[in-house]
């Protein structure tokens, strides 16, 4: 499981627990304050009709309760309140004499019942608060009637009770509405919170996802930078993995050059070595000049071969340009070619040369080594009096330069080793063999420019070399 879904589970059921244990913390708290609402106006209520009633004994007191409550309920009337309309009274009203023997019932169904042992009658009659809430179904939780009784006074002593009682589906329903509402409500929460998570997994999780494209791109041998800003800990992670990375890359480049070099040295040294034993001893001229020639051609195989690994190892450290200018192309190629002037002579080669302007943003140094070993492969594999043709041209924003030889082209099983380091093919005029650190060298500045390097057969003859550059290059 990915770390954005990770945080998106986690803050949804973090943000489900919230809201259920919201709604609970609501029904526990609603429930009861909607009861105690009741309760409270009943006590109200019970009190004032007990005013009326008095003496209980008498005729009038009970004729008076009775009128009232006959008339209450003969009204009608359309009352919405939060959305729940009442139109018909509910109210239930018993009075008992001090004996608790009911002497009025507003259902009429209960005059002369002993209701002394009900809560609600017995303690009023002790003085005490009085109340009760009794089914009327025992099976039937919704016909649960809640009753509050006040004292029947009369010269200050307790003479009856007058008890007020509310059917409780009466109220049921404004408690229904609000759980149906905080219900809604909730399920608002729950998506906003469902949106909410999602803008936040994808924040925690960006530079998390950066990171890993970068820790990607560098795999590859693509050397972004950083692309995580300010202090925050991620960022200080991909600056030691960066750290890390650099301090790996360097020690086994070290090594892996350090072997290669190693391989590559030991053949001209041992030739080196054996001719100059030999040259000790050695009387006759010619033999000895040749011994001679074989020492110098040797010691600058040597000196090739050390100047390309720095070469090459400094455009390998570098994760991007430094260096970076306005450079124009056609330019930087014809000093190359003058530099060549020599070689090109001696072997009798014809240059044919087709340079469009273009100018591309990049390292000037890199970019001229990358072209100068790219002409010397070609003017080592052309025969003499051969041709090289040289053709820069611009396509939309890119720089493509290409030089051609006509020399016997790139053999089938050499094709796939090209750019590989100190890797060469026998040159066909001597077969001596290269460095073999050239083509790794124009490789990695194409890299570093973003651009490419292509080297096929070409299907006239001979061998193609072929440079991209974009213009401009963003670094």
């Amino acid at each position: 499981m990915n770390f954005f879904v990770r945080f998106f589970v986690g803050y949804v059921l973090v943000a489900a627990v919230a809201v259920l244990l919201a709604m609970k913390l609501f029904s526990d708290q609603f429930v009861p304050g909607v009861r105690q609402s009741v309760e409270e106006t009943l006590v109200q209520t019970a009190n004032l009709l007990a005013e009326m009633a008095q003496p209980v004994q008498s005729k009038t007191g009970a004729a008076n309760i009775e009128a009232v409550f006959r008339g209450y309920e003969k009204r009608r009337f359309e009352a919405r309140i939060y959305g729940v309309l009442k139109s018909e009274p509910d109210l239930r009203v018993y009075v008992t004499d001090q004996t608790g023997r009911v002497v009025f019932d507003s259902r009429g169904r209960d005059v002369g019942q002993d209701f002394s042992q009900w809560l609600d009658v017995s303690r009023t009659l002790k003085g005490e608060y009085g109340a009760r809430t009794t089914r009327e179904n025992e099976y039937d939780s919704s016909s649960s009637v809640m009753y509050v009784a006040a004292p029947i006074l009369q010269n200050g002593r307790i003479v009856g009770v007058l008890s007020v009682g509310k059917p409780s589906r009466s109220f049921q329903s404004f408690i229904d509405l609000a759980r149906a509402k905080a219900w809604q409500s909730a399920w608002w929460l729950f998506a906003l919170a469902l949106l909410l998570a999602l803008a936040f997994s994808f924040w925690m999780t960006r530079d998390l996802r950066r990171l890993v494209h970068y820790a990607n791109e560098v795999a590859e041998g693509k050397r972004e930078r950083i692309p995580i800003e300010g202090r925050s800990e991620l960022r200080r992670l991909a600056q030691a993995l960066e750290h890390l990375r650099a301090e790996l890359d360097g020690k086994a480049h070290v090594e892996k050059v350090s072997q290669l070099l190693a391989h590559e040295l030991k053949s001209p040294i041992a030739a080196v070595s054996g001719a100059v034993e030999l040259l000790a001893d050695e009387t006759d001229p010619d033999r000895r000049a040749r011994l001679q020639a074989n020492i110098a051609g040797e010691t600058e195989r040597l000196q090739r071969i050390v100047e390309g690994v720095l070469n090459l190892a400094r455009a390998e450290n570098r994760g991007r340009l430094d260096e970076v200018e306005d450079i124009a192309l056609a330019e930087l190629i014809r000093d190359v070619l003058a530099t060549r002037a020599e070689r090109i002579a001696a072997k009798r080669i014809d240059i044919d040369a087709e340079l469009q302007p273009a100018r591309v943003a990049g390292n000037r140094f890199l970019l001229r080594q990358a072209v100068a070993n790219l002409l010397d492969n070609a003017i080592d594999f052309s025969p003499a009096g051969g041709r090289l043709r040289i053709q820069l041209d611009r396509q939309q924003n890119r720089a493509r330069l290409c030089i051609r030889d006509q020399g016997p082209g790139i053999p089938d099983y050499a094709l796939p080793r090209l750019f590989e380091r100190f890797y060469s093919t026998p040159r066909p005029d001597s077969g001596e063999r290269g460095s073999g650190l050239g083509l790794n060298l124009v490789q990695e500045v194409a890299r570093l420019h973003h651009g490419g390097i292509e080297l096929r057969n070409h299907a006239d003859g001979g061998a193609e070399a072929c440079l991209t550059l974009p213009t401009p290059i963003h670094t």
